[in-house]
């Protein structure tokens, strides 16, 4: 009988000692200027749930801290909340066997409850992890695809062709080979700096991800529509090309043959040739952002893809092939440049809006 009460002793004994050292984790994510994340703060809800025996709490900044801003989405992703559904205050609640979170001013209300209680309302209910830092992120392999077809575009190849086929009038090959290819190099640039920037924009409306995304997401898919209208009623309204108002400021430029004048009209075109083009770069960032998968790196992989094209023709003009020959094979290609342009923007357009 001794031996039997000392047994149930030992039990109660190593279960209490188990429930003392569980810790409870609660990671608090909120932005600066959050009015819902000031009221939080303010209600002294995260000084009281600190100063429970076994739990603590961990405040993050989302709106200008990289760190937080990495860890808020990768929680995000990890719960598989919709990018509609994002935004702050948000509280995660790492349990020993479950997690859970809260979204908005009811973490007031419900922190306590739910850090004693440990309820399981979302952690895991996918079979994702919600610290796996691979959750939902855009693969490589759909970054290059994606850069490929942006690439083989008209607009960006058209004006290359014609800049070479001036510069060969000129009589100097070694010329129009410097002059392509500092007119590439300056439209890799700008490309490069204008998706860092956008990047950039698109993250600091945190607090407004349903907005953005949904924005970003019919526009690329309007593009992407746009193209097959240019395809099928190629007559019908206007069409996705470089404006024929700026054509003759980029034929006075070319023709000044100059190298400060290619820096001109690198800048000039890449902006010119952004509703051409810049489809599939917005839809490709508005992914970067919604899954966490931007890396300097990336960005810089798309734009070195999405200029190698204009490399090669530089290079083949070079080396002899005639600029005319390929002008004709642009402009006999063109439709199905737009289509496949067309395919992947709608792609694009509806993976944001419905995932």
């Amino acid at each position: 009988m001794k031996r039997v009460n000392f047994l149930v002793f030992g039990i109660i004994f190593l279960s209490l000692i188990g429930f003392a050292s569980a810790q409870v984790n609660v990671s608090y994510f909120y932005g600066i200027g959050c009015p819902h994340c000031s009221q939080v703060i303010a209600s002294g809800v995260l000084e009281r749930v600190d100063g429970i025996d076994g739990i603590s709490v961990e405040r993050f900044e989302i709106y200008h801290d990289d760190v937080g801003r990495s860890k808020f989405i990768g929680y995000m992703d990890g719960f598989g909340i919709s990018q509609y559904n994002r935004g702050v205050p948000f509280a995660v609640i790492e349990c020993e066997n479950a997690s859970t979170y809260i979204i908005g001013s009811s973490i007031r209300d419900k922190l306590e409850e739910k850090v004693v209680t440990c309820e399981a309302n979302g952690g895991g209910g996918n079979g994702v992890s919600p610290i796996d830092p691979n959750a939902g992120k855009i693969t490589l392999g759909a970054l290059i695809i994606a850069a490929l077809i942006d690439s083989i575009n008209p607009c960006a190849f058209g004006v290359l062709i014609f800049l070479m086929l001036s510069l060969l009038n000129m009589g100097s090959a070694k010329r129009a080979l410097k002059a392509g290819l500092v007119y590439t190099f300056v439209v890799f640039v700008v490309y490069f700096f204008s998706g860092l920037g956008l990047f950039k924009v698109i993250q600091s409306f945190t607090s407004m991800t349903h907005y953005i995304f949904l924005s970003s997401g019919v526009l690329v898919l309007a593009f992407g529509l746009w193209q097959f209208k240019d395809v099928f009623l190629p007559k019908v309204g206007p069409t996705l090309q470089i404006s024929p108002k700026a054509k003759p400021i980029i034929e006075n430029i070319i023709n000044r043959g100059t190298i400060p004048a290619m820096i001109l009209l690198g800048i000039l075109v890449s902006l010119f040739e952004l509703p051409c083009t810049g489809g599939i770069y917005l839809g490709i960032l508005t992914l970067m952002s919604i899954n966490k998968t931007f890396a300097i790196p990336y960005l810089l992989l798309y734009n070195l893809i999405f200029v190698l094209p204009l490399i090669i023709l530089t290079i083949m003009i070079y080396k002899g092939m005639s600029p005319t020959i390929l002008q004709r094979w642009t402009s006999g290609q063109r439709n199905w440049m737009k289509l496949g342009s067309g395919i992947v923007l709608i792609a694009l357009g509806l993976y944001i809006l419905l995932f």
